[in-house]
């Protein structure tokens, strides 16, 4: 029971873990960069287009084409990608508030004993003498408790 009674320091520390967890993925927003570039390669595509109006259809450089459209179409999935990122950050920002919010209600609220919820919780419980268990937590948490109490 002194272990699941929260104080203000742990509900702290867990939250921080639970945000970094959640928040973990930083990317390097340059999406204005990309926008540009995209802009400057769909300008340079159209001239190409509209010379081949004027002109002859044998001005119209394919290769330079086709390595503009592979840069445009490489430009775009990174731009997707970090469109994405930024989606996945907010989801993660409305999961941490939802569980902050959580964290903050069961702070001065008293806890009932729930067998199942302790079953999920433990690892192992390991008798270390007549005197005395450790209590394995999943995650790794360690209790060591007299057994006098």
């Amino acid at each position: 029971m002194e272990t699941a009674n929260p104080n203000a320091e742990v509900l702290r520390t867990l939250k921080l873990h639970i945000g970094m967890g959640l928040a973990g993925e930083k990317s390097e927003d340059n999406s204005i960069d990309l926008q540009i570039r995209i802009a400057e390669l769909d300008a340079e595509f159209k001239k190409m287009l509209d010379r081949v109006s004027t002109d002859t259809i044998e001005a119209f450089d394919e290769e330079t084409a086709t390595r503009l459209m592979n840069e445009k179409s490489r430009l775009q999935q990174q731009l997707d990608s970090i469109a994405d990122a930024a989606q996945r950050r907010e989801n993660a920002k409305s999961r941490l508030d939802d569980i902050y919010t959580i964290l903050d209600g069961i702070k001065n609220r008293p806890m009932e004993y729930d067998d199942q919820i302790v079953r999920q919780l433990l690892e192992c419980v390991v008798v270390d003498s007549k005197e005395q268990i450790t209590i394995i937590f999943k995650g790794g948490l360690k209790s060591v408790k007299p057994l006098n109490e």
